[in-house]
């Protein structure tokens, strides 16, 4: 069987489109077709459907799929056992990252590691801290960064930065209070932005309240959203007020677009961790990162 045969068909499972996956290899659509063709009459049996404009596997293109996973991560623990002996640091590194670090300290890293070790790219995810935390110990993604520290006895975690945490709501918005500190009381009756479950900064938000014997049900939700960018976008029209990092929000802060709350129970730091799991093989990009960014 043919690896890049096998490759054109991954591509078209995963994308669920023959010009998809010609445009990401690099070949036109026709020989997309031929490859995927050519597997079909090898083995006998039909991989795809098409349905409409959409392309949606059979049930032998699930299983032809599920084995080709397998077999192209075989290769690729072979090519980077190879340069390992060769001493190279090379290859594709996957990242998993929570929103706040993967806006504001990944880039950096990234671009310090890539000075030292440029033949490295990077594939980056970024979701909630709980799905990344989740995806490092399974072992789908080789490491990740999070706004939590790790329960898991599996999870090696390095602290990589600190970060305060803060309540900002939009420069003037009508329904602020006045200047000066504002109680809890006061602030769980203005209107909230919540981030999604599973958001680092959510809970430390509930760890906090949970401190003055409150929850998330005493405040004043307005808006929930998925995302940080979508919060401070939401504050900064006025929809609400919301909790969040300095490190994502000081330009803002800077540029009289928002302005922070002085709510003494909701004021503090939080931490950024560099997760990997113990029983995982550090093969040479994977242990050139991890030795970069925590010594």
């Amino acid at each position: 069987m043919d690896v890049r045969k096998l490759e054109a068909f991954c591509r078209v499972y995963e994308l669920q489109s023959f010009s998809k996956a010609g445009e990401a290899m690099f070949l036109s659509q026709p020989t997309i077709s031929s490859h995927v063709a050519n597997l079909e009459e090898e083995l006998g049996v039909k991989f795809f459907d098409r349905l409409g404009r959409k392309v949606m596997p059979t049930q032998a293109g699930d299983v032809l799929y599920g084995s080709a996973t397998k077999i192209f991560a075989n290769l690729d623990r072979a090519k980077a056992s190879i340069e390992m002996l060769r001493d190279r640091v090379v290859g594709d590194l996957g990242i998993g990252c929570s929103t706040i670090p993967s806006l504001t300290l990944l880039p950096e890293l990234l671009a310090g590691f890539s000075r030292k070790y440029p033949e490295v790219s990077f594939s980056v995810h970024t979701h909630d801290s709980s799905e990344v935390l989740k995806r490092v110990l399974s072992g789908e993604w080789p490491i990740g960064i999070v706004g939590q520290k790790p329960e898991e006895a599996e999870l090696v975690a390095h602290h990589i930065a600190d970060d305060e945490i803060m309540v900002v709501a939009a420069q003037g918005a009508s329904w602020l209070p006045g200047k000066g500190p504002v109680s809890l009381a006061q602030a769980a009756s203005l209107p909230w932005i919540m981030r999604e479950r599973g958001s680092a900064t959510r809970r430390v938000l509930e760890k906090a309240l949970e401190g003055v014997g409150k929850n998330v049900q005493d405040l004043l939700v307005r808006c929930q959203v998925e995302g940080t960018s979508e919060s401070l976008a939401h504050a900064a029209h006025g929809v609400g007020i919301c909790f969040t990092s300095r490190l994502v929000a000081e330009d803002m802060i800077s540029r009289g677009v928002l302005t922070a709350l002085d709510i003494q129970e909701l004021s503090g730091t939080r931490q950024f961790y560099l997760v990997y799991h113990r029983g995982r093989h550090m093969f040479p990009a994977l242990k050139a990162f991890v030795d970069f960014n925590t010594k």
